[in-house]
């Protein structure tokens, strides 16, 4: 892929500020083109603008501290993929927060569906069993009171 053409921007800042983007730019081990590049881009094409019909959401920060490696693999990842921390993060959050959600419900319609598999199988075996082994209304013993009544264990009302 052909690099793009590269322009010079110059410009004069308090010096009170040019010492706090160097510390910045120590601390996240960025070069000032890169830092420039990032903070006119955010400038210009803000990630995080209200859109269109809704309004903005209260807002928390989340910090965390992460190994030198990882971060750096991270950074990469952005910059290919042409993407903010802030947008990755909020991905990542968004995408385990909706597969929790999503085995949650996956799980409570599981017992529910399970729940009536047990009640419909309580149900036919209340229908079965009903009868005991008692003579029903035509006076006819079940199978099972005959072989009782051959052992001599056989019971008639």
């Amino acid at each position: 892929m052909a690099e793009a053409e590269k322009k010079g921007l110059t410009v004069k800042i308090d010096a009170d500020l040019h010492a706090e983007v160097r510390k910045y730019l120590d601390v996240h081990e960025m070069t000032m083109a890169e830092f420039v590049t990032m903070a006119l881009k955010d400038e210009l094409h803000p990630k995080n603008m209200m859109k269109e019909g809704t309004t903005m959401e209260k807002t928390r920060t989340l910090a965390f501290q992460i190994p030198e490696e990882l971060y750096l693999r991270i950074k990469d990842y952005l910059q290919r993929n042409n993407m903010t921390q802030r947008q990755f993060v909020i991905g990542l959050i968004e995408d385990e927060l909706q597969r929790e959600q999503d085995e949650l419900e996956a799980q409570s319609e599981a017992v529910s569906g399970e729940a009536e598999d047990e009640d419909e199988d309580t149900a036919e075996e209340e229908e079965t069993d009903i009868s005991g082994g008692f003579e029903d209304a035509s006076g006819a013993c079940d199978e099972d009171e005959t072989e009782d009544e051959d052992q001599g264990f056989g019971m008639t009302m």
